[in-house]
């Protein structure tokens, strides 16, 4: 029927009378009692307290393991703020990190794991991922490697050995995960829910633990550099290479991480794989403004832009300098934190300074080696803050390598981009901004 239901409301109804009295009257009920246990008795404060007392809700903190170990520092970096704002509001945690603050927080213990293991900043050359990146069939085992090699060091270490042995209690467990989870059975050693983040998209082997669908006939792999749109033979090989990767990951990774599990946390514990599809929540750092359209399950959250900060670092004073005092703007250069750009063959350097040369802009370029050469509009820098600069008004575009972080500033800022992917999902993150325009 096309007739309204307010036809037949009676008036009262119509006019949430009925409803207004409902919601109205606990409060009329409090403002009573209050006004006459405070003028008829003579301990009128303390009765008023308790009063308040048994109306309020009850608050607890909870005791939060976090293992923060990454293989990259721009991973850490993603999660800080979540943990930052969680001890800000009272909860207590335990840190174990590798990538530790200069500075104490309240309510947050850290434990320093830089000695037994040190995330890759600037490690990767371009001949390591031009031999292992481009091919979907070998990405997965360098990538697992790395991690085993990091899962080792950590667990073999007097922290996390003492930890296992130690009589602590925590409420939740978070980790992080991207090839390996060998961290995942510290939930089950402390009887508590296990919450697990991904500082990218959603790996090929990740949906499983969700139980996220990941149907190939629409959904690109993270590593087949494929659009939605696919033909036959897209799809294909879209099949191929996702059912490969999670062949690799259940007999390769999987496989390696519980020797080291049982080595050195428990022999006795269940199957890793079983541990991880305990996961009560999946934080992804993606958005689906920026991404693919696909299902998502109630369990995964896309907290992408979380590490926005609310408030900056001072610039040192001459970048500050030179951000203001470009007029024709500022475009940023910067491949992120993994690769060593400076590995470039020498004609592509070339090539790439006498780009730069072109253009009237100031070039703030991120580069770990001096470059004597460079065109007087270039300023050479082997680190940047990177959020800071990409905020400047005066920056108008910004060239990166797709990682998630860096397509996240640029579209909070609204900078224009130009994307030269180099490994992992960085092939499908371009492809998804360009598809979208």
């Amino acid at each position: 029927h096309l007739r309204p239901a307010s036809v037949s409301l009676p008036l009262y109804q119509y006019l949430l009378l009925d409803v207004i009295i409902l919601l109205l009257s606990p409060f009329l009920i409090f403002f009573c009692l209050a006004k006459f246990i405070f003028y008829k008795t003579e301990m009128k404060s303390l009765n008023l307290v308790l009063l308040c007392l048994l109306l309020a809700r009850s608050a607890g903190s909870a005791r939060i393991l976090v293992m923060q170990v990454s293989v990259s520092k721009s991973h850490s970096a993603i999660m800080e703020p979540l943990f930052e704002e969680l001890a800000a509001r009272g909860h207590q945690l335990t840190v174990y990190t590798s990538s530790p603050h200069k500075f104490a927080i309240p309510n947050m213990r850290e434990i320093d794991l830089s000695h037994n293991w040190r995330p890759v900043v600037s490690n990767f050359s371009l001949d390591f991922i031009k031999q292992v990146m481009p091919d979907p069939f070998r990405t997965p085992f360098p990538m697992a490697d790395l991690e085993l090699l990091m899962c080792e060091n950590v667990l073999s270490g007097h922290q996390i050995q003492s930890l296992l042995v130690s009589d602590s209690k925590f409420d939740l467990v978070i980790t992080e995960t991207f090839t390996v989870d060998c961290f995942v059975p510290l939930a089950r050693k402390f009887q508590a829910p296990l919450i697990s983040f991904v500082t990218s998209n959603i790996l090929p082997w990740g949906s499983d633990r969700v139980g996220l669908p990941d149907n190939p006939a629409y959904i690109p792999n993270y590593l087949s550099n494929l659009s939605t749109n696919m033909t036959l033979f897209q799809r294909i090989y879209n099949s191929v290479v996702l059912t490969f990767a999670k062949f690799v990951q259940q007999y390769y990774a999987i496989s390696q991480s519980q020797n080291l599990v049982s080595k050195y946390v428990n022999s006795s514990n269940p199957p890793l794989s079983e541990l991880v599809a305990n996961t009560s929540l999946l934080f992804v750092n993606s958005h689906f403004s920026l991404g693919i359209s696909r299902p998502v399950t109630s369990n995964v959250v896309e907290i992408g832009g979380i590490h926005m900060k609310k408030k900056y670092s001072k610039l040192p004073k001459d970048l500050q300098q030179i951000l203001d005092q470009s007029s024709q703007g500022v475009i940023v250069v910067s491949f992120g934190s993994m690769i060593r750009i400076s590995s470039l063959p020498r004609h592509m350097i070339s090539m790439f300074l006498q780009a730069f040369s072109t253009v009237s802009q100031t070039i703030i370029f991120k580069y770990e080696d001096d470059l004597p050469e460079a065109p007087p509009n270039v300023v050479i820098r082997k680190w940047i803050p990177q959020q800071e600069i990409i905020g400047h008004k005066n920056v108008k575009a910004f060239l990166n390598h797709g990682g998630m972080g860096s397509i996240i500033e640029a579209v909070y800022y609204s900078k224009p981009m130009i994307g030269i992917p180099l490994y992992a999902d960085q092939y499908l993150n371009v492809k998804a901004l360009a598809t979208r325009g």
